[in-house]
């Protein structure tokens, strides 16, 4: 879906860093939220193309220690060095991530 949001947006060149963010953030909220639903927002402005997924969780995440010998708890440190901006709503449930949009601000 955000494949297709993407092209009619003409913003094909972010599909495979929304896909991984999606990806990701999707995944961690099944993994460690709290109830079974998770919402994915895309939406753009004029800077920025912005991704918000929530869960039920109350729990704010954090990114673990890196380990190199685990197979898992590289998520957050993941969507971290993809975006440009990186927020956890006050209680929580959403993270926000946004990549900037430098051909619309040209």
């Amino acid at each position: 879906m955000s494949c297709a949001l993407l092209n009619l947006w003409g913003l094909p060149s972010y599909i495979d860093s929304v896909e991984l963010l999606v990806s990701e953030l999707v995944t961690n909220a099944l993994q460690h939220g709290e109830g079974p639903a998770v919402g994915v927002r895309i939406c753009a402005d004029a800077d920025y193309l912005h991704v918000f997924v929530r869960d039920d969780s109350p729990r704010t995440p954090a990114p673990r220690p890196l380990n190199d010998a685990s197979e898992d708890g590289r998520g957050l440190h993941l969507v971290a060095a993809v975006v440009d901006l990186l927020d956890i709503s006050d209680d929580g449930m959403t993270i926000h991530c946004a990549l900037a949009l430098p051909e619309r601000a040209a």
